[in-house]
């Protein structure tokens, strides 16, 4: 694996303890990190990504695609991109589109996190969505109306953090040995993301005073 690491930290003018202090880990791992012998985990690439406000991809660049390279890079196309049998579900493709639609009807350049949760919440006839109704999050109308309307009004370009969801959902699938990914997998990726510091969704749980560790629970039960 190789990196832009190093790089990246001395832009900062930091130490490699500096860094190691930022991550919360130890300086010996940020050196394997940088010199190659040690290989950071996605959440870890991801801390990595938010804490010099770049991509991962920008920080690290692998000598051969993984399935989740390969996953980033087609996110757009829902039926070549996941490995070889492994799919989404229906409902999870209406779910990703329609946030697809949203994010492009909102002017936006690629899809965030939030217009995955604004999906999650439209398509009403899932168990997801009748979870979040009940905690306190229910869909704009207007939304779903604008959306059918316009359907020409289409972001293909995810963020950084969308996409890390949909890695995340790929992989609470695999957990439980599934061959699927569904609306669950989805909300336990925005789950995740928000444990991770993603503050536009912990406003919007917060503001609607959700708990979130009794929300993931019953998520988890749903799988």
């Amino acid at each position: 694996m190789k990196n832009r690491l190093k790089e990246l930290r001395k832009t900062f003018d930091w130490s490699q303890a500096d860094l190691a202090r930022a991550l919360n880990i130890s300086r010996q791992a940020v050196n394997g990190f940088e010199s190659g012998k040690f290989t950071p985990s996605l959440e870890m690439a991801f801390k990595i990504g938010l804490l010099f406000d770049v991509a991962i991809e920008s920080v690290f660049s692998y000598q051969e695609k993984s399935p989740m390279q390969n996953l980033r890079e087609k996110v757009s196309n829902f039926s070549q991109w996941l490995p070889k049998g492994e799919r989404f579900t229906d409902e999870a493709i209406a779910t990703i589109e329609f946030a697809q639609h949203s994010a492009g009807l909102s002017g936006k350049s690629q899809v965030e996190p939030r217009d995955i949760l604004k999906g999650l919440m439209q398509n009403v006839t899932t168990p997801v969505a009748r979870l979040l109704a009940e905690s306190g999050l229910t869909p704009n109308r207007e939304d779903s109306k604008f959306v059918a309307r316009h359907r020409a009004l289409k972001v293909n370009k995810f963020s950084p953090e969308s996409r890390y969801v949909l890695e995340l959902a790929l992989n609470a699938a695999r957990l439980k040995q599934k061959k699927y990914i569904d609306t669950e997998q989805l909300l336990l990726g925005l789950m995740q993301l928000m444990q991770l510091g993603n503050d536009e969704l912990t406003k919007i749980f917060q503001n609607n005073e959700i708990d979130i560790s009794a929300l993931t629970d019953k998520v988890r039960e749903l799988q």
